[in-house]
Formats: C-alpha cells, structure tokens, sequence
C-alpha cells in the first residue's frame, strides 16, 4: 500500500488540475470570441495543445515552482495546506482546531479509505470503474488491431519519405493512421475515378498529418481507459476533436486554394456515406469523424461558408496565453502537493489539537 499511495497521490492531483485546465479553457475561448480570433481555429488549436502539454508537464511545473519559491522565499509555504495552518495559527481562519485538522486531512483520509478496502460502497465503485476502464481499454485495443488489418489489406499506391498512401477495396472514408515506424493514408479505390474527390481527401489527410493531428488523437485515446470518468477530460478531449477538423479545413482551403463550396460539398457527400458505415473510431483520423459527426459537421460547414478569413495571430499573443497557462497550472499544481515533512507550523497545529481534546475529555470527566 505504500508504493501505491503515491501513485493515487499524483492521479489524484492529474485530475485536480484537469479540471482546473478545463476551466482555464473555457475561459481563454470566451476571450477569443470577442476578439478577430473567433474564427482562427487553427490558433485556436495551437491554444489548446500548449494548454494539454502544460496540464502533461504540470508535475515538472509544480517542482519548479517549489525550487524557485524556496530559493526566492525560504521558510515560506507553497502548499494550499501549510498556507492554510499558517492562516490557522495567525487566527486568520476561526475553527476548532480539531475541525481543523479533520478538514485540512480530508484527502488523506479517503487516500487511505481507497487504499484499506473497508467500505462496501467505495470498492464496489472503484470495481465498477475498473470494469468500464477495462472496457474502453478493450474496445482501443479492438479498433487498433482492426485498423492495423485495413491497412495490411490495403495496395500501396505512392510512398513518400514519411507517408504511405494506400486503395483499400473495404472503406468507403479516407482516413490518416500511423503506425509505429510510418504514417499512413488509407482511400478508398474508387476515388482515383473521382480526380476533385481524390485531390480534397489527400489534401485534408495529409494537413492532419502535418499538424500532428494523429499523434494528438492517439494520446488521447490512451488516455481515455484513466480518466473517461473525468468530465473535463471528455470537454477537452471533444474541443480538440472540433477545432482540428475546423483548423484542418481552413488550413486545406488556404494552403491548397480549394473553392470552400466544393469542399463542403464533398464533406456533405463523404457524411451521407458514413451513416450505414461501421469502422474503428480510435487511432485515425478521418475526412469525418463519427460519434458526433452530425454537429461537427455543422460547425465545419458553417464556418466553411460563413466565417470571414482570418490573418495569422500574432506571436505574442500565443506565447502570452502559453505562458499564463503554464503559470497558472504550474501554481495550482505546487499547491496541491502535499508536504510530507513536519514543519514547524504543523508541529504547533497538532500542540494545540492536543490540548484541545485534553480539554474536551477534563471536561467529561
């Protein structure tokens, strides 16, 4: 159990700050709303993968942080704990101390509820969770080796450096995949009758694997066995797949000189195709999606048709909204640590939470 309690720990935290980060999110997207970038999705994007990369490196943010208060601060606390004891002690906060201490111990008492395997209701939870994990686990692990499949049944029909495009006979939606040494572009055959259809679906595959779209969707459904219950996961894992399509579409319609109108035309057609169509969901990326294709489609079209062009955002913004991300999570993050050493502000806490039950009991006797 002592090996494990770290581990929960540092899930435990992961999760804190996912939530925090999806809050960040909405917030930073409300500020571009009323700003010329309401429609620069791909700056958008940019955004939100500088705010994914700082919620994965938060726990390196969280050390710095701490290392750089103990230098500039020695003596001072860091954790949203030891700030509140010393808030405590200088009569800041009027509670008992024993209400104190309960509150203040709270997610170290479910920590070891977890961990003890004593409540009914917590290890029926915790199993139920596991099975559904398993589950998801199970499904990505199902659709990978169906894609693997596809692609091993496909005819290789050009290779580049990086990227192998392939026919396949048994789909009917191009998508991007990668494998462990290559990326690949999978179309369906009878697109070579169709040269417009052919030239939109290889461009459109093509920018996401110049974006980094695949690997991006490959991390998160990695991650979706772990945290499918967190519901700023879900948010986030369903912002990034609209804005990369979005993004994806304007890149492709700027880059390639594409007729917006004919390629929303081919997307409507490629969506009619994918009602009755069943493939693997996970480890692609496709001209479109499913699960919420219908309202993604939406969005896309409408921006396709509606929304004005948007020049380039400016490098400062970027590493400005970057930089306040990271100082923000990385703040949260030192925060929620929890100190495993005995300063001397905790030492005085539990004095006083000493003398306050020995008052208690000469007080029932």
């Amino acid at each position: 159990m002592t090996a494990v309690k770290p581990v929960l720990d540092a899930y435990l935290e992961l999760n804190i700050v996912l939530g925090l980060s999806a809050v960040i999110w909405l917030a930073a997207r409300a500020l571009l709303a009323r700003t010329s970038l309401r429609y620069g999705f791909v700056a958008q994007l940019r955004t939100l993968k500088a705010l994914c990369i700082c919620v994965l490196i938060s726990p390196l943010l969280a050390l710095a942080v701490s290392a750089l208060a103990a230098f500039a601060w020695p003596g001072h606390a860091v954790g949203l704990g030891d700030i509140a004891v010393s808030a405590y002690l200088r009569g800041e906060i009027a509670m008992p101390a024993t209400q104190f201490e309960a509150l203040l111990n709270t997610r170290e008492r479910w920590v070891d509820l977890i961990l003890s395997g004593h409540n009914t209701a917590v290890t029926v939870t915790l199993a139920l969770l596991a099975a559904v994990a398993s589950l998801f686990a199970a499904r990505a692990i199902r659709d990978a080796l169906a894609i693997r499949n596809a692609v091993a049944n496909s005819f290789l029909w050009r290779r580049s450096a990086k990227v192998d495009i392939r026919l396949s006979d048994r789909i009917t939606i191009p998508f991007a995949v990668r494998g462990l040494r290559r990326r690949h572009v999978v179309l369906p055959s009878h697109l070579l009758d169709t040269p417009r259809e052919l030239r939109f679906a290889l461009a459109h595959e093509f920018q996401h694997i110049r974006a980094g779209d695949v690997e991006w969707e490959l991390g998160f459904e990695i991650l979706r066995p772990l945290l499918f219950w967190n519901p700023a996961y879900m948010m986030l894992k369903y912002q990034f797949g609209r804005l990369r399509e979005l993004a994806c579409d304007q890149s492709v319609v700027a880059r390639k000189r594409i007729d917006a109108r004919e390629y929303t035309t081919c997307l409507l057609d490629y969506c009619a195709r994918t009602v009755t169509m069943g493939r693997p969901r996970v480890l692609n990326v496709a001209l479109v999606t499913g699960g919420k294709a219908k309202r993604v489609l939406q969005q896309r079209v409408i921006a396709l048709t509606d929304a004005p062009p948007v020049s380039a955002p400016l490098p400062a913004l970027f590493l400005g909204l970057t930089l306040t991300f990271a100082t923000l999570l990385a703040l949260s993050a030192a925060s929620l640590q929890q100190t495993e050493d005995w300063s001397h502000d905790r030492l005085m806490l539990s004095t006083v939470v000493n003398l306050e039950r020995l008052e208690a009991r000469n007080q029932g006797n």
